[in-house]
């Protein structure tokens, strides 16, 4: 792995403001992966003065002819209400705008839906990673969120910290790039992050193809350093000089000895329009990153710049 720390020069970026969250989805089935993500969720929720929508999807009665499955959607959707006054009652909301949503219908359609008509800026998810699918959000059904959502996604994967009231107030920001964003969204959304919170900025860029010409391997760290930096704005005031780290291997082995190395508290990637395949990774690595990590990871589609502007 080769490292390097550089003054950042650009003559085209402007400074992202500080980050801005008003409304929050945060999904759950009630299992031990979304208990822990709705605790960030309302983590951030504070942070930010947000609002969070905690969020059921009851999947539609399957075989309509057959009373059996209707009556067990129904029972399904009461034992769900049930949970929900339950968690009510508890307290865990009560210094935080809320709304209860239970939904039917199938799992994107119905996420979409709320994300638009309730202008969601970003949304919250647990995964029980390989060891375990459940019946809603766990696994792929995760990772179809994290792919096709139009805002960012924060994912909470088994090996985060229990204690998300320090997590999400960063000091070390991740940022895994493929130096393909053109719009530089998950560039603007990190910086935003890191300089809300004050936080140090790691900037990776991993080279998957081997070369033996030490010659050309170094044009290409160089090439990408120089790439780089130029994702940072001049006028960007960081708590301290961003550190510029160029790895060769395994993108996915690199993105999470990295996030360890340097302690990373949030890890940000960035997923392509379309394809919604994060950054240059195939969707079995981003998968296995998020699976792994250390911490948080916040993928963020193209072209939302915007939602980072706004204060």
């Amino acid at each position: 792995m080769t490292t390097a720390t550089k003054s950042v020069k650009s003559l085209q970026r402007i400074a992202p403001e500080p980050a801005s969250i008003k409304n929050i989805l945060c999904l759950t089935d009630f299992s031990p992966a979304s208990t822990a993500a709705r605790g960030y969720a309302l983590s951030v929720a504070r942070r930010f003065e947000a609002k969070v929508y905690l969020t059921h999807i009851v999947a539609p009665p399957i075989a309509a002819p057959r009373p059996a499955a209707f009556y067990e959607g129904v029972s399904v959707g009461e034992e769900a209400k049930k949970k929900f006054n339950a968690l009510l009652h508890e307290g865990e909301l009560n210094d935080i705008q809320h709304e209860t949503i239970l939904a039917e219908g199938s799992l994107w359609p119905a996420v979409d839906k709320i994300i638009t008509e309730k202008k969601i800026d970003l949304v919250v998810v647990g995964t029980h990673g390989r060891k375990g699918f459940g019946k809603v959000m766990l696994g792929s059904v995760a990772e179809e969120v994290y792919r096709k959502a139009s805002c960012a996604v924060l994912t909470i994967g088994p090996e985060n910290s229990a204690n998300p009231e320090s997590e999400m107030r960063p000091q070390r920001v991740l940022l895994a790039t493929d130096l393909q964003d053109a719009a530089h969204s998950a560039s603007d959304y990190a910086i935003a992050m890191a300089l809300r919170q004050a936080a140090e900025l790691i900037v990776l860029h991993v080279i998957e193809d081997q070369v033996s010409d030490f010659g050309r391997a170094e044009q290409q760290r160089l090439a990408s350093l120089a790439r780089m930096e130029g994702l940072i704005p001049p006028e960007t005031h960081l708590a301290c000089e961003p550190t510029m780290v160029v790895a060769r291997g395994s993108a996915a082995d690199l993105i999470l000895q990295t996030a360890r190395t340097y302690g990373a508290d949030l890890i940000v990637i960035g997923l392509h329009a379309g394809k919604r395949m994060a950054g240059h990774l195939p969707s079995s690595v981003a998968y296995r990153v998020v699976c792994q990590a250390p911490s948080p990871v916040l993928t963020i589609p193209r072209g939302i710049a915007e939602c980072v502007r706004s204060a």
